[in-house]
């Protein structure tokens, strides 16, 4: 678990978080998990458990192996934490407000693994990019169901 991608960028940015902390900078760590989206409904789905469970149980596996660490973090955020999800409406509510987020139609097709979007003209040489995490599988929702 350790060699995870998410854990390697942790260790990174504890080593420079103690390092700036030793030069003498006022340094705030946060870090914490995302608990939305549909790789969490599919993996509670599969665990037979409801998505919040899945994620309440995740988020404490993480957190007791960065406390295992002895990770130097200042605060661990959920993405499900109230005080989290207020500053989000916020920031969006200021966004749609100044017209940078609006309503549109949008069509194309999208990589659950990878959590990405693609439009037709985003082909690459006729095909849908191979993204790292689908691994070129092609696991992407028909049009009907993102519309």
């Amino acid at each position: 678990m350790l060699t995870h991608p998410a854990n390697l960028i942790l260790v990174l940015a504890d080593a420079i978080a103690r390092f700036k902390r030793k030069e003498g900078y006022d340094v705030r760590f946060q870090t914490g998990t995302d608990e939305h989206g549909q790789k969490i409904e599919l993996k509670a789905a599969e665990a037979g458990i409801s998505p919040k469970e899945f994620v309440d149980n995740t988020a404490g596996e993480i957190k007791r192996i960065w406390d295992l660490m002895n990770t130097s973090y200042d605060k661990f955020i959920r993405t499900t934490d109230e005080n989290h999800e207020k500053q989000v409406q916020k920031i969006f509510k200021k966004l749609y407000d100044k017209g940078d987020i609006y309503k549109g139609h949008y069509e194309g097709m999208y990589c659950t693994p990878c959590e990405s979007f693609f439009t037709e003209s985003q082909l690459v040489d006729g095909k849908w990019p191979s993204m790292p995490a689908c691994k070129g599988r092609g696991l992407f929702l028909p049009y009907e169901q993102i519309r």
